[in-house]
């Protein structure tokens, strides 16, 4: 795993995020959108794509879900493996991810340790299989 894309319209978040996989892999590269309509046009406009996707949920524009929706209709994105990172922990929202074809949901921790734990071990996961992981 190479690069890693983190969809977020917390800057704060994305930076919080950014400084985490730094202390966990240096080689590990993480291109940033504020947006899902932001994040498909990267996307569209990219030659190579992201080994794994982290999508925040509530953002404006085009929020987590509708993203999840979209590119999972679009051939050429729907093999990238997605993963929602965001500060809600509702069961229908972990739920309704699960069932758009998310891989896992990761409840933002607020801790940058606990981050960085919860990162490392998601990381060495193999988004190959149907398994759905919930981190807390």
């Amino acid at each position: 795993m190479n690069k890693i894309f983190l969809i977020d319209d917390d800057e704060d978040d994305q930076l919080f995020f950014k400084d985490a996989l730094e202390l966990i892999n240096p080689l590990l590269q993480c291109d940033t959108a504020g947006n899902g309509k932001i994040a498909l046009e990267k996307l569209k406009n990219n030659d190579s794509l992201p080994d794994l996707i982290f999508l925040d949920l509530n953002m404006p524009v085009m929020n987590g879900f509708e993203f999840l929706t979209e590119i999972k209709n679009k051939n050429h994105f729907n093999k990238i493996p997605i993963g929602i990172f965001t500060t809600s922990n509702i069961i229908d929202d972990i739920e309704r991810t699960k069932n758009l074809g998310a891989k896992f949901f990761f409840t933002k921790p607020s801790d940058f340790k606990v981050l960085c734990i919860k990162l490392r071990n998601l990381l060495k996961e193999d988004f190959t299989n149907e398994d759905f992981i919930s981190i807390k």
